[in-house]
């Protein structure tokens, strides 16, 4: 069963070779068969082409190929004279009176004629010979049967021989060759791959071509010329009655649309004799479009080298203006009419040389001869710098336009060329300052390399200058360096923390503690081109002294607060021994034990007296202490300034009338009240009365005032002292203002003191300033409602000579009475 399917396998495949087989030999055969059918059809087009010509212009041809070999027939052959038949080109030219003559074989074979005539002999007639080449495949200018010559059954050329008369032979013309000349013509006119058209006398068209009848769209160039279609709507015929009038040509741009879309063509009418007129239309939509774009560019260009600042001029091949935009005009200093009038390139230099708007020239004429021939030897830009009479300075850039002429460019750098110099003298007195300055800067590029160090940098870190100026980098930098840091409390070490600090663009400020003693304040910045800056301050001697005022200051602290202390201390210990001796001044004078005599009772009184004064010292004593220790509670609430005016010249006038000095108050009847500690307000008052006390003479008058606006209140004390040269005045207001005690005063120098801690405590500022040449004031400025946060400033309780807007500007004293 197997050898069975083994068998019929092996038959179906042998089968199936034989068929294989069977279709190759007959694809073979058919394609042979197609190539020599081909061959026929193409002999027998040959042949037939060439009866048809024999036929209507009585030429013979005589066939020739690229290798030699020739095919005739019989009658060609006898009308050449040979009596065989020839095969090979030199068969034609034997010699003699048959065949051809040999001098035309080259001009023949070479092509280099297109129509040779031979003279007769006894053997043969007077010939024409035309050779017409076929090398393109093609037979009077008709495509051949397949394709290009290199076919070996198709010749290279063929030669049509021709009897004639002896004057067609002496003239190369005659009717044949003339019908052959027009026909060829006809040919190509109708086969011109642009509309051609004839128009006689009347402008009717006699004749139109294939590609003229395809675009009026017509069916054939005789319908179009019968139907008389334009091929142009716009005067067609305008431009031709001209050339016909004229004898000359005429040229015209039209449009026509043509294969439905609108072109462009340069039409050309040339005459034909006094009776017809030719005309040729030649497709430029492309070159239109070309024009149209580059003019819309010229027009766009120009308009924006007009808004430019930058002066712009165009000179064209003639060396004349063509383009220039405002900037230029004002720099040639020349007139819109000047410049648009074309003028030369070389008037222009000459307009301009004489306004003074060239750079000076020691040769003039040189450098305008060498400015004009850059139109004939410049190939790449040019550039150079005018220095102009007038200070300004251009760049010029010469260059050539690709149209032809010159493209001048011109650049103001005058601005630019004085920010470079200012920029020089800048970097120059920086780097000046730098290098003596004392304090030590140092830039640190991106890469992390010294770019600027200056000669205080190389001392304070004790680097050789050479090492700087080969700019390291900072890890070498610190290498080199013999210096280390020294830790002190929690501040960082600055060697180690300085490459992480550069590299990482951070902002640090801070105190460097060396090793060696010196104390170095540093701060690093960033910069903006990506660079670090450190700056460093040796402070070693300031640090010094301030760890001794520091030390000094704690010192006076601990003072203070001991004397604080001592003071509340010896108060309250002197308070009551005072209050025994008042008590028991009070039992004698109020006689609970017997009469007293005269000189007792005033005995008694001086006791109360100094009692009295020595227990508001104390008093002052104490509220100064507790101020101080910032103890004491306002008790805010509405306070009339009126009413503590009257009441504090009240208590002060038995004090007074003791100096003879007479107190005036003066109370506007508007009423006026703040916010504040009514007897605070009432103790600052009175001791501002008990200081300008000090300050009058006996006699004198002192005059209590106020003034107020939105903001606050001004309570002022004036009192006049007409025996103080001005040296005694600047004196006095010197020791009043330190809290001294004026010399011959009761006062103790506390009173003012106390006043400047309750204005304080107010939010307030007081003022001490002479008024005239004899009058003394003591103003205080209390706001109407004390600010919750307090702000004093450091100068809010001594203030002198800063009256605030409330405030008088000078307090008039009344003449004392007596």
């Amino acid at each position: 069963m197997g050898d069975m399917v083994t068998r019929d396998i092996l038959l179906l495949t042998a089968l199936a070779g034989v068929l294989l087989l069977w279709a190759a030999i007959a694809f073979f055969l058919w394609r042979r068969a197609r190539t020599q059918t081909a061959r026929l059809e193409r002999l027998q087009q040959r042949v037939k082409f060439s009866e048809t010509l024999i036929a209507i212009q009585h030429r013979r041809p005589i066939w020739v190929w690229q290798d030699g070999r020739i095919e005739l027939p019989r009658d060609t052959r006898n009308l050449i004279g040979l009596i065989d038949m020839p095969a090979r080109v030199q068969d034609l030219f034997p010699g003699g009176d048959a065949g051809l003559p040999p001098a035309i074989q080259a001009p023949l074979l070479g092509g280099h004629v297109a129509v040779q005539p031979v003279a007769g002999t006894p053997v043969r007639p007077a010939l024409l010979i035309e050779c017409q080449k076929l090398a393109s495949g093609s037979v009077n200018g008709h495509a051949g049967p397949d394709g290009p010559a290199t076919d070996p059954d198709w010749p290279d050329a063929v030669w049509w021989v021709s009897e004639v008369d002896s004057r067609d032979v002496t003239t190369g013309e005659g009717p044949a060759m003339a019908d052959y000349r027009l026909r060829e013509l006809r040919m190509r006119f109708d086969f011109y791959p642009h509309p051609v058209w004839v128009r006689d006398r009347n402008m009717a068209l006699v004749e139109v071509n294939h590609a003229y009848a395809d675009a009026v769209d017509a069916r054939d160039p005789a319908d179009a010329a019968q139907q008389g279609r334009e091929l142009f709507d716009r005067a067609p015929t305008k431009a031709a009655e001209k050339a016909l009038e004229t004898g000359s040509t005429v040229r015209e741009r039209q449009f026509a649309v043509a294969a439905g879309q609108r072109r462009a063509f340069a039409v050309t009418h040339t005459p034909m004799g006094s009776s017809r007129v030719l005309g040729v239309a030649v497709d430029v939509t492309g070159e239109e479009e070309a024009l149209s774009e580059l003019s819309r560019v010229l027009e766009s260009q120009s308009e924006t080298l007009n808004r430019l600042r930058t002066p712009v001029a165009i000179f064209g091949p003639g060396k004349t203006l063509r383009f220039y935009n405002s900037a230029f005009q004002r720099l040639s200093g020349l007139s819109e009419e000047t410049l648009d009038s074309g003028i030369a390139h070389g008037e222009l230099l000459d307009a301009m040389h004489d306004r003074r708007r060239l750079p000076e020239q020691a040769d003039f004429p040189a450098w305008k001869r060498a400015s004009l021939e850059q139109y004939t030897r410049l190939i790449e830009p040019e550039e150079e710098m005018w220095h102009l009479p007038n200070g300004s300075t251009y760049r010029v850039v010469t260059q050539p336009h690709p149209l032809g002429g010159l493209l001048v460019l011109f650049e103001d750098v005058t601005d630019r060329l004085a920010l470079e110099r200012s920029y020089n003298t800048l970097i120059a007195v920086q780097q000046e300052t730098l290098d003596n300055i004392s304090e030590a800067v140092a830039v640190f590029g991106a890469d992390g390399r010294v770019q600027l160090a200056n000669p205080a940098f190389a001392t304070l870190w004790q680097c050789p200058p050479e090492i700087l100026k080969s700019t390291p980098h900072l890890s070498d930098l610190l290498t080199h360096l013999a210096i280390d840091d020294k830790a002190e409390g929690d501040e960082r070490l600055l060697l180690n923390d300085l490459p992480a600090w550069v590299s990482g663009r951070q902002s640090h400020a801070g105190r460097w503690h060396r090793a060696d003693g010196k104390v170095v304040d540093f701060t690093l910045v960033p910069l903006p081109d990506g660079a670090m800056m450190l700056t460093q301050m040796d402070v070693t001697d300031s640090f010094r002294i301030e760890q001794a005022l520091r030390e000094r200051s704690r010192a006076l602290e601990a003072a203070d607060r001991l004397k604080s202390e001592f003071v509340t201390n010896m108060s309250y210990g002197l308070r009551t021994p005072l209050n025994s001796i008042i008590g028991f001044a009070e039992i004698l004078k109020e006689r609970f034990f017997g009469e007293l005599n005269d000189q007792q009772a005033a005995y008694v009184d001086d006791i109360l007296g100094a009692a009295g004064d020595l227990r508001d010292m104390i008093s002052n004593v104490l509220d100064l202490a507790v101020i101080d220790a910032g103890a004491l509670a306002l008790d805010i609430d509405t306070v009339d300034i009126a009413v503590i005016m009257r009441e504090a010249a009240e208590l002060a006038e038995g004090m007074a009338s003791k100096s003879g000095i007479q107190i005036v108050c003066q109370v506007s009847e508007t009423p006026c009240t703040v916010q504040g500690d009514r007897r605070r307000l009432k103790q600052m008052l009175y001791n501002m009365i008990s200081t300008m006390m000090s300050i009058g003479q006996r006699g004198s008058v002192i005059n209590v005032s106020f003034a107020n606006d939105d903001s606050g209140v001004g309570l002022t004390v004036a009192a006049a002292r007409s025996d103080l040269t001005p040296e005694d005045r600047d004196r006095l207001l010197a020791t009043l203002e330190v809290g001294g005690i004026p010399e011959g005063s009761r006062s103790t120098g506390l009173d003012l003191a106390l006043v400047r801690s309750i204005v304080a405590l107010h939010r307030g500022r007081v003022m001490l300033n002479a008024v005239g040449e004899d009058t003394f004031s003591l103003t205080s400025w209390v706001p109407r409602d004390p600010d919750p946060e307090p702000d004093p400033g450091p100068d809010s309780g001594r203030g002198r000579g800063d009256t605030p807007a409330a405030l008088p500007a000078s307090v008039t004293v009344p003449q004392d009475p007596a």
